[in-house]
């Protein structure tokens, strides 16, 4: 939690240091014309509970606007109500537009309207003018409970250990295991997780703080150690048992015993540094994801880090001095012994400034637009822009430690396309930044006009419109590993959907009932269906209507297996 903390606090910092605006006149968008009275829209049905049929009263119906107003950077629309006393609720005097519904309820999984569980697309409500929207209906699945106790190797309760519920996710094509609940054990090692979707789950245990922490240099550590432990009693994730957990199922005496294994340390110290923030964790974990893996060395920029299993870790430390910051990042490989005398030299970040052209004689507002560098190593960070000058298109990234990073841009206005980013004379749309090994030049970000457009209706095995499908607009082979080539939509309650500011290029067009988010990125799931995408080819300012058979959900379950 602590790594999530100085992420955002960092991204604030950033964005927090917009320069000041230039002189130059601002260009005056057209207010937008307010709706008429009778173009309102309204929306309106009941709540119910899948596992009883009962109302759900109280219930908060949230209803967030799926893409921003046509004119200005302003946030998508929101509204929301709550349910009465027989579980109905409405909403009235709603803008038309498109939205996604979702609810919440203590006690229950926050449900999403058309959603078939976590990480999964959710349909699309377009709202037309005047359009009324009735007899909805939302059926809300209790959580589920997994309760236990854990010993340590002297049948003793560890205390403030962590217990986490993990499943496996996609996490930008490679399947990995996440959290999806955690609890800490009391003075009896007990331990109570809540409020889990029904799924398929692996619990983890590991003892509380003390698994990395700074100790005296002169203690003598035992050669093995009580660590991260999957149930029913194994250190190998992949050896771990599954729970299968059921709609409001409350699941007791699911207890481990943490094992031992031979650990080591890793000491060294930050040059010229103290109290500097220092993360340890696996090699390719995101280290805000990971648990309990940032820490702060002693006065001295000393650090020592205990009970660290085999295997290849990323080293990093971080300081702040002023507005500056300082960062180093490095491999650290543990065999079969401890690793004394690490030496972390900082290195400040660097500035990279940049500016958008406009191709075209109408340029139009920038406000909404945004550049961010996605570390190619998935241990980094990714850094925003701290601003656009909508007088001049110019905008400053600040702080970057020198990794390599893929590029994103963000908030094009709609009909225009990236078509090409610079950083120098260099292109780097596809192949990304390398600071590492290369020197920060500015970058120059081409916006062409009459971007590319799909529309479409997706239709189920019956030939009916398919509500809440998972559009994915897949790019050709060279560009499959950049999460920014791929495009998604979901189709909404008449199975229509649309895909905006597309790229011309080659591509392949899937529509799947449920499918998680970045599954389609791995080769391996998306191997076994290829043969039911249909391909596309987008032309500059071309706009293609299509028709899409939808893959069924049994389907996609295979290819994720």
């Amino acid at each position: 939690m602590k790594a999530i903390a100085c992420f955002l606090l960092l991204a604030l910092a950033l964005f927090a240091q917009k320069p000041a605006p230039q002189s130059q006149p601002q260009p005056q968008l057209a207010a937008p014309p307010e709706t008429k009275p009778e173009d309102l829209c309204t929306i309106e049905g009941q709540v119910f509970s899948l596992a009883t049929g009962a109302p759900v009263p109280k219930a908060e119906v949230i209803l967030r606007g799926a893409q921003r107003p046509a004119n200005g950077p302003a946030m998508p629309l929101s509204y929301s109500t709550v349910s009465d006393a027989g579980g109905n609720f409405i909403m009235k005097d709603l803008e038309p537009g498109k939205y996604r519904l979702s609810i919440q309820r203590t006690g229950y999984v926050s449900f999403n309207y058309g959603s078939h569980g976590p990480a999964r697309a959710r349909t699309l409500l377009s709202l037309d003018p005047g359009h009324r929207l009735k007899d909805l209906v939302a059926r809300l699945t209790p959580h589920a409970i997994i309760t236990g106790h854990v010993i340590d190797d002297n049948n003793e309760p560890v205390v403030s250990g962590q217990v986490e519920a993990m499943r496996y996710s996609y996490q930008l094509g490679r399947k990995q295991m996440i959290a999806a609940g955690s609890a800490s054990t009391n003075d009896l090692g007990e331990y109570r997780i809540y409020g889990l979707a029904p799924g398929r789950y692996y619990l983890a245990a590991r003892p509380g703080d003390e698994v990395y922490e700074n100790v005296d240099r002169s203690a003598v550590l035992p050669a093995e150690n009580c660590v991260r432990t999957y149930y029913p009693g194994t250190i190998d994730p992949a050896a771990a048992a599954p729970l299968e957990v059921g709609p409001g199922m409350q699941m007791r005496g699911v207890n481990l015993s943490l094992a031992k294994a031979r650990t080591f340390r890793v000491r060294g110290r930050v040059e010229g540094r103290s109290n500097v923030n220092v993360t340890f964790v696996p090699r390719g974990q995101r280290r805000w994801m990971y648990p309990n893996s940032e820490f702060m060395t002693g006065p001295k920029g000393i650090f020592e880090i205990n009970r660290v299993l085999p295997g290849v870790y990323s080293l990093s430390a971080t300081a702040w001095d002023g507005q500056k910051i300082y960062s180093a990042l490095q491999d650290v490989d543990v065999g079969e012994s401890n690793i004394e005398d690490l030496v972390l030299t900082l290195v400040p970040g660097v500035e990279i400034g940049g500016h958008f052209e406009v191709e075209g004689t109408a340029p139009p507002n920038l406000d909404s637009m945004n550049v961010y560098l996605r570390p190619q190593d998935e241990t980094g960070m990714m850094y925003p822009s701290v601003g656009v000058h909508s007088q001049d298109g110019t905008f400053t990234i600040s702080n970057v430690a020198l990794e390599a990073y893929s590029l994103q841009v963000t908030g094009s206005p709609d009909g225009y396309w990236v078509k090409s980013i610079l950083m120098g004379d260099q292109e780097v749309k596809d192949t990304g930044i390398d600071l590492a090994h290369s020197p920060a030049a500015p970058l120059t970000v081409t916006l062409a006009p009459n971007a590319a457009q799909i529309d479409g209706v997706v239709l189920n095995e019956r030939q009916q419109p398919a509500a809440g499908a998972m559009v994915v607009l897949v790019p050709e082979q060279k560009l499959r590993e950049q999460s920014g080539a791929y495009k998604t939509a979901s189709s909404d309650q008449n199975g229509r959907f649309t895909l905006k500011n597309l790229d011309p290029g080659d591509y392949t067009l899937f529509a799947w009932e449920d499918v998680e988010y970045g599954a389609y990125m791995d080769p391996n799931f998306l191997k076994p269906v290829e043969d039911r995408g249909q391909p596309v080819s987008l032309q500059e300012g071309g706009r293609e209507s299509v028709q899409l058979n939808m893959i069924p959900a049994d389907a996609a379950v295979k290819s994720q297996r």
